[in-house]
């Protein structure tokens, strides 16, 4: 593992030729544009280049995701250099502090833990391992920035939801009528998936209310009980005790 293979040396070689160009379009002489960008003025920039990738992604050019990919890579050589200006970080730092937290993540891989048997493992090893870099005290919301779309947002914190065991705490929620027809391909899925979530967001909207505000505000309820739970769990870890103990500190804190 320790020795480079010759796809990483060339892949270093071009970063390392990017970073300089970004240094020389921000050095006095280069562009005056560049050169008076700051983290903040950047930020519309970092996010209209993710939206592109994503929109890339969906269109299965691979010309086009490996373009937008590189303007992702050029926003972060930007603020890696503000930042190497402000004697804060640089590029090259950033790909250390990255590198040792994929290795530290991967225990199975570059460490001695047994290889892990699936997917599913993998993401409880890595919860483990959060929290115990943040001391075994972490939320398993603690990561999911509320500033996400709002649909982004509530599939995130239920995803986390469900693979601690916590119940769902939608009492009176409607009845759900969409589910998973078998032998459909995932593309049907998600036409058919889009087509059930824009009939619900209409019905929504049609009784005056704004479907976004109203699922931010439903996600953040069950953020906030999440968090009200592992308070009450004190040291213990809700995903590691029984169902039934799991269960009554959930609806204690409901």
């Amino acid at each position: 593992m320790s020795s480079l293979s010759e796809q990483a040396k060339t892949a270093g070689e071009a970063f390392a030729e990017l970073t300089a160009t970004v240094e020389l379009l921000r050095d006095p002489g280069g562009c005056p544009w560049d050169a008076e960008q700051t983290h903040i003025s950047l930020r519309p920039n970092l996010l209209e280049e993710t939206y592109e990738t994503l929109e890339a992604i969906d269109s299965g050019d691979p010309k086009n995701l490996e373009e937008e990919l590189g303007d992702i890579i050029i926003q972060i050589l930007f603020h890696a250099d503000i930042a190497r200006r402000e004697d804060n970080f640089d590029a090259a730092s950033v790909c250390e502090v990255i590198r040792n937290k994929m290795i530290a993540r991967h225990p199975h891989v570059f460490g001695d833990e047994e290889p892990a048997k699936d997917s599913e493992q993998v993401v409880d090893r890595w919860e483990a391992l959060k929290r115990a870099e943040s001391g075994g005290k972490r939320s398993i919301v603690a990561s999911l920035p509320s500033a996400m779309p709002a649909l982004a947002y509530s599939s995130s914190v239920q995803r986390r939801v469900m693979r601690a065991g916590l119940p769902w705490p939608e009492k009176h929620a409607m009845p759900l009528a969409f589910g998973s027809i078998e032998g459909e391909s995932l593309e049907d899925g998600e036409e058919r998936a889009g087509e059930y979530l824009m009939a619900v967001a209409r019905q929504v909207n049609a009784a005056g209310i704004d479907a976004e505000t109203a699922l931010r505000k439903a996600t953040v309820r069950l953020r906030d009980h999440v968090l009200r739970a592992e308070e009450l769990a004190g040291d213990e870890v809700l995903a590691d005790m029984p169902d039934i103990d799991r269960a009554k500190i959930w609806d204690k804190t409901e």
